[in-house]
């Protein structure tokens, strides 16, 4: 089985954002999570209902990864969309639909510094997860806002819904290759646990590690997931009404085979080295 980097409810009440109280995972315009929606085969998003889903692109406006924004000046990613010193010249495009339209009103932002996770191990994919500090902050508004980030050690039971989001291949061929989407494409991914994405993952011939990642999806042939292009994207859970970053797109299997669960680097693993990098760099 060969496996792909997918690159070019109820739990504790308190947030690090607090939610409701500090505006987090807050949308201004409702996203639309009534009935059966997809990243692979495609259904449009409403357009800015993800207001913290953000675009990696080259200086040519060529989109490689996502991203999720969890504070004015920071991006949480993939640790495998690391570009190195290319960063310098890339940009983050929050408050983008349609990524082919060049009259959308969006916020373009250059990189300052990158931290991908010190134990990321490509091998493996074991702590997947990359934080990106923008050199000018965004202005939260209707298209542009935060997501709350979950407490450290957070645990999500299997079952539980929640939304992936990106502008990944769309109809993918035998490789996983093919066209990107346009505008962003939203899947909702129910939750596996850490049993059931253990044994998928074993007869899949790859490692899980729960401690840094967590599955969703997986539902059969022609069922919603993720794809190359949506790495480093957001999987949101609502909880308490207020939307969480419960995961980042990490990788999935060959021809992005929605037989398998899409993997996540597990944010909640993560909560405080986040805390850490964003207090020490402020």
């Amino acid at each position: 089985m060969k496996v792909f980097l997918i690159f070019a409810a109820m739990v504790a009440m308190v947030t690090i954002c607090h939610g409701l109280a500090n505006g987090c995972g807050q949308p201004m315009i409702a996203p639309r999570t009534a009935g059966t929606s997809r990243i692979v085969g495609g259904e449009e998003a409403r357009q800015n209902s993800w207001p913290w889903q953000v675009s990696l692109q080259t200086p040519d406006g060529s989109h490689y990864c996502g991203g999720t924004l969890i504070g004015r000046q920071w991006v949480l990613t993939a640790a495998h969309c690391n570009q190195g010193d290319y960063f310098l010249t890339d940009n983050v495009v929050a408050g983008a639909h349609d990524l082919s339209d060049t009259t959308e009103s969006v916020q373009v932002a250059s990189i300052a510094a990158w931290f991908p996770h010190p134990n990321y191990n490509p091998q493996t994919n074991e702590n997947d997860i990359m934080l990106l500090k923008l050199a000018d902050r965004v202005i939260r508004g209707r298209t542009v806002d935060i997501a709350c980030v979950p407490p450290a050690g957070t645990d999500y039971p299997g079952g539980t819904m929640c939304w992936s989001t990106g502008w990944g291949v769309w109809a993918p061929d035998v490789d996983g290759n093919g066209p990107i989407a346009d505008e962003l494409q939203q899947a909702d991914l129910p939750l596996l646990s850490d049993d059931e994405s253990n044994e998928i993952m074993s007869n899949w011939g790859t490692s899980y590690t729960p401690d840094s990642m967590i599955c969703a999806g997986g539902e059969g042939p022609g069922a919603d997931g993720a794809c190359k292009g949506d790495s480093g994207g957001p999987l949101v859970c609502e909880i308490d009404g207020s939307y969480h970053v419960v995961g980042v797109a990490s990788f999935v299997a060959g021809a992005c085979d929605t037989s398998y669960p899409t993997v996540f680097a597990r944010v909640s693993a993560f909560s405080r080295w986040i805390e850490r990098i964003r207090r020490n760099n402020h």
